[in-house]
């Protein structure tokens, strides 16, 4: 059965972010529940942000035509479901689990910009609205943060790596599902002429921008990492933890439903400047309040600090030609969405046993930094 682009990219942003719902908040709490302490679990998250920089980008530079797109993403997701259920069988031994994680991290790093690839060529070719195929995969991320989460607080936290397990094979399944038109290159010689990696990142407008996406997206680490086990640590439960990170994605969703009305007259980087701004603020106000009102309104900004920084630079790299945008696009999520959140995540793990609240001012620091990264001329293509 033949499906549409968008349903073939709803299907697929929807299985996949339903897992990451999953795993980003809770594969902590998992690792916490087999008894590793605090310090190595920053260790081996941090690590694995480094291994999906390798992966996110080796495996899409391994793609030369649109038409390699879906074999790869196919072969990448079935690749999830093996070494992660591996992980559930080698979780008492550290190298081991440090290992499956790695190798975990790598393939499941490459899926989401070879899917993004997919929208941004189906944009050019077909006009798709990637803002509201991309909203599928963040309401998924909602689906999988609280559903999955309420379910985690009353089954018990020893049964995440069975519920990531099986929400990775039904990610395999929907990929599964072939998509009618395919793909396909505007230019028969574009796999000859792609842009290398070193001579995009001698563009400085590029490079200000992926320096800058680092710099916003890395800030998200302490979050990523740390945010359940901070807020249980002040007597929030378990499930309201959820609730808080599913409230984010609402924000998210709703703004990448009216990203086009909202964006239609705004510069990329301009966007990029009120996604920093919100950084630095939404991180400088989690490290002085407690309050579950006032975290509550702070997750709202993830509309802001997370999609609105995605949209604009979807939209730039969009705006490319297409011998570049595969590439650009692993730049982008290898070092803005890895790269950058595996070396804070170390840091915060440095500075997490001895102040919790630093961690979010750390962060608050580099979201401040990447306003004078931004170019200062606007940017619309």
């Amino acid at each position: 059965m033949n499906v549409r682009p968008f349903t073939w990219l709803a299907l697929s942003y929807f299985g996949y972010y339903c897992a990451y719902g999953v795993l980003v908040p809770f594969l902590p709490v998992w690792l916490k529940s087999q008894n590793y302490g605090t310090e190595l679990i920053g260790a081996v998250i941090a690590s694995s942000y480094l291994f999906r920089f390798l992966g996110g980008i080796f495996f899409p530079s391994r793609v030369k035509r649109a038409n390699q797109i879906l074999p790869a993403l196919r072969l990448l997701a079935w690749a999830n479901v093996f070494v992660i259920t591996a992980m559930a069988f080698v979780s008492e031994s550290f190298w081991l689990i440090f290992i499956a994680i790695a190798v975990f991290s790598m393939v499941n790093a490459a899926g989401m910009p070879l899917t993004d690839s997919m929208a941004t060529t189906w944009q050019r070719q077909i006009r798709l609205d990637y803002g509201k195929a991309r909203l599928i995969g963040s309401a998924a991320f909602v689906v999988g943060v609280t559903v999955f989460g309420s379910l985690i607080g009353a089954i018990g936290e020893q049964y995440i790596i069975s519920i990531l397990i099986g929400l990775f094979g039904l990610y395999a399944v929907l990929q599964m599902v072939p998509p009618q038109p395919k793909p396909a290159d505007e230019d028969k010689n574009s796999a000859k002429s792609a842009v290398g990696f070193g001579e995009l990142l001698k563009n400085p407008t590029h490079l200000r921008l992926i320096i800058a996406a680092m710099l916003i997206q890395g800030s998200h680490a302490g979050y990523y990492v740390y945010s359940v086990i901070y807020w249980t640590n002040r007597g929030i439960a378990v499930e309201t933890t959820s609730l808080l990170w599913g409230l984010g994605v609402i924000a998210e969703i709703l703004l990448f439903f009216f990203s086009g009305r909202l964006f239609r007259n705004w510069s990329v980087n301009a966007i990029f400047y009120l996604s920093a701004a919100a950084a630095a603020l939404r991180w400088g106000a989690f490290s002085y309040t407690d309050a579950l009102w006032q975290i509550a309104l702070l997750q709202c900004l993830h509309s802001l600090t997370f999609a609105a920084l995605h949209y604009a630079m979807v939209r730039y790299i969009g705006m490319q030609p297409q011998n570049a945008m595969v590439r650009l696009q692993s730049l982008y999520s290898g070092l803005a969405s890895c790269a950058s959140v595996a070396l804070l995540t170390a840091l915060a793990g440095i500075i997490y046993p001895i102040s919790s609240h630093w961690v979010f001012l750390v962060m608050m620091i580099c979201a401040l930094i990447a306003l004078f990264v931004i170019p200062r001329k606007p940017t619309n293509a």
